[in-house]
């Protein structure tokens, strides 16, 4: 179903459309120069979000379709949101809470362990000193390892 709306330019074209013409719709009803009582502001606000949403859609961005960059932009985006979660989930692991974060020594950890990461998996200069596999195992073992300490004190 996914590929058959892919190929009927669900993504490239409805779906951008929709979003932009629903978030200039809200801008026009709240703009100023559409107050006058003589003038229908819904209908004005809801043709001249349709008429811009279509000159959106169509801008072409680095080459490619403005949905196929929505959709590379909303997925990016969406694997930062999903990594803050894991990072939020592993310190609630460790019983950190989020007003906990604002004390000099959690931020001191964080930052080591932070900085112990990108040494195992990205080496510094680009240079890694571990394969991946090894990275993936020592990481493991080290936050079994922290979360023993911590469950134990």
């Amino acid at each position: 179903m996914i590929e058959y709306m892919q190929e009927m330019g669900f993504y490239d074209f409805v779906l951008p459309w929709l979003l932009f013409l629903c978030i200039l719709y809200v801008i026009l009803l709240k703009a100023p120069f559409l107050q006058d009582s003589e003038v229908d502001k819904k209908r004005v606000s809801i043709l001249i979000s349709a008429v811009l949403s279509f000159f959106i859609v169509n801008f072409p961005i680095k080459g490619m379709s403005f949905g196929l960059y929505l959709t590379g932009l909303f997925g990016e985006v969406g694997m930062y949101i999903v990594g803050g979660l894991v990072v939020i989930i592993m310190l609630g692991e460790f019983g950190i809470t989020m007003p906990d974060l604002g004390s000099k020594k959690t931020i001191g950890w964080l930052i080591l362990f932070a900085i112990f990461v990108l040494y195992l998996y990205g080496g510094f200069g680009g240079v890694s000193i571990v394969e991946e596999e090894t990275a993936s195992f020592l990481f493991v073992i080290v936050i079994l390892i922290a979360a023993m300490y911590f469950i134990a004190n």
